[in-house]
């Protein structure tokens, strides 16, 4: 069933870029941590959670949680965790010698870029803009992957770097939709079908995908708190896929075990809060602790509120999903449960 559509406003909201503005209100969601799960989700009213944890590089049974009912494989709205599972399909690309991460974007889309200025309206006729091959040709294909390409969050307008692509850390999901771009041009396919083919399918991934299927009409949670829907028709590589916590558990599963890819990852990070020791890598954020880094990314939705976090090191993590504006906070009493220590990425404003 088509769900109302989500207007520029909300997904402004959705997905907020790292402001200082954000900082006054953000939520210190640490205070949550050394408490059950259970008993923070009652604490909150939160609807419905699907969590999986990651043992030494092996996914344990779905956990599910909160005042409504939710079976182990409901299928969530995974918001901004598409991200590294676009990043996944890219990094294998470079590992591949089909993607130069340090080539410019012009390099694989000689003749510009359309960009569609609402993320549910891609069709012809929709209201969009060109991007010039000259103005692709300042920014790096690794900049759309470590949110340092200078394009903004999002925007209703013309597109167009706010400052140098490589001069500083600015969260994007707009360069996300870029590289979506290069990947279908580097790919020859549209991006929903290659990543069924090539990363859902081949990670047992079958209950995933960047656009909605009648088949997850039986199971698909939708957003409490009388937040509006979405119905994501048209992939987005920064916020459309549709996932399990059993599912993406097995996409954290994968990306540890490959040595080669995670090293790829990790290889060039930059300063994202200097304030909270954060960085961000190829498609991950990066919390680096005394037993090494840490890998983790938020999402956000309008009545959705997700968060995955995984050790390259002992292979431990974890996925969070939840169709709750609260549901964030689980996060942080689950981290303390997998990943013991200290983890300043909760008083991030990122995730207020």
């Amino acid at each position: 069933m088509a769900l109302p559509p989500l207007t520029r406003r909300q997904l402004l909201l959705a997905s907020a870029a790292a402001s200082p503005l954000l900082a006054s209100c953000a939520e210190d969601l640490t205070r949550y941590q050394g408490r059950p799960v259970v008993e923070v989700a009652s604490e909150l009213g939160v609807c419905a959670a699907a969590f999986a944890t990651l043992r030494a590089g092996k996914a344990q049974p779905t956990e599910v949680t909160g005042r409504c009912s939710v079976a182990p494989d409901a299928v969530f709205q995974a918001a901004s965790l598409t991200k590294p599972a676009v990043a996944y399909g890219a990094l294998r690309l470079v590992l591949a010698g089909q993607l130069d991460l340090q080539a410019p974007v012009s390099q694989y889309l000689p003749q510009g870029y359309v960009h569609y200025q609402h993320a549910l309206r891609r069709a012809p006729g929709d209201a969009s803009d060109t991007v010039p091959a000259s103005t692709l040709a300042r920014i790096p294909v690794a900049s759309l992957l470590n949110h340092t390409s200078g394009l903004p969050n999002w925007t209703g307008g013309a597109l167009a770097p706010g400052f140098d692509p490589g001069q500083r850390w600015h969260y994007s999901g707009e360069g996300y939709v870029l590289l979506q771009a290069v990947m279908e041009a580097v790919t020859g396919a549209p991006i929903a079908p290659w990543m069924d083919a090539q990363v859902f399918a081949p990670l047992g991934m079958h209950d995933s995908s960047l656009v909605w299927k009648s088949a997850y009409a039986g199971r698909a949670m939708h957003a409490d708190g009388g937040a509006s829907g979405v119905t994501w028709r048209q992939p987005v590589a920064a916020a459309s896929l549709y996932t399990t916590a059993g599912d993406f558990a097995r996409l954290l599963a994968a990306f540890v075990s490959d040595e080669k890819l995670c090293a790829l990852a990790l290889s060039a990070p930059v300063v994202a809060d200097k304030d909270l020791s954060l960085e961000w890598g190829y498609g991950w954020g990066i919390e680096r602790t005394q037993a090494g880094p840490l890998l983790w990314q938020w999402g956000n939705n309008p009545g959705f509120r997700n968060f995955a976090m995984v050790s390259p090191t002992t292979r431990d993590g974890f996925v969070l999903l939840t169709n709750s504006d609260r549901g964030m906070a689980l996060a942080a009493p689950l981290a303390q449960r997998v990943l013991p220590g200290e983890h300043p990425v909760f008083r991030s404003p990122l995730l207020g």
